[in-house]
């Protein structure tokens, strides 16, 4: 049995040594093409970025928890109106 496991390891071993020099020049050919599409692709991320950016300025989330009033002023202020009554 263990001379069946030794041939299969010794096989995946030099396997794996003449399949290298192929899976380093699809790396290298991913990557270059990976740069090529970053370096085309840079204008229009550039405009994607600068959009967000002033949409994110210009209309800020106004998610609120559901159930959640929105509190004008402080406590302080809120019980001081509460116990004094409306303003004449």
């Amino acid at each position: 049995m263990s001379s069946i496991r030794n041939w299969a390891a010794g096989s995946a071993i030099a396997a794996l040594m003449l399949l290298a020099p192929v899976i380093a020049f699809l790396i290298v050919i991913t990557a270059e093409l990976l740069i090529d599409f970053v370096m085309e692709a840079r204008v229009a991320a550039v405009c994607i970025i600068t959009a967000g950016a002033i949409s994110w300025f210009l209309f800020p989330r106004r998610s609120q928890r559901p159930g959640m009033a929105v509190q004008s002023g402080s406590e302080e202020e809120t019980s001081k109106r509460a116990i004094a009554g409306p303003p004449t």
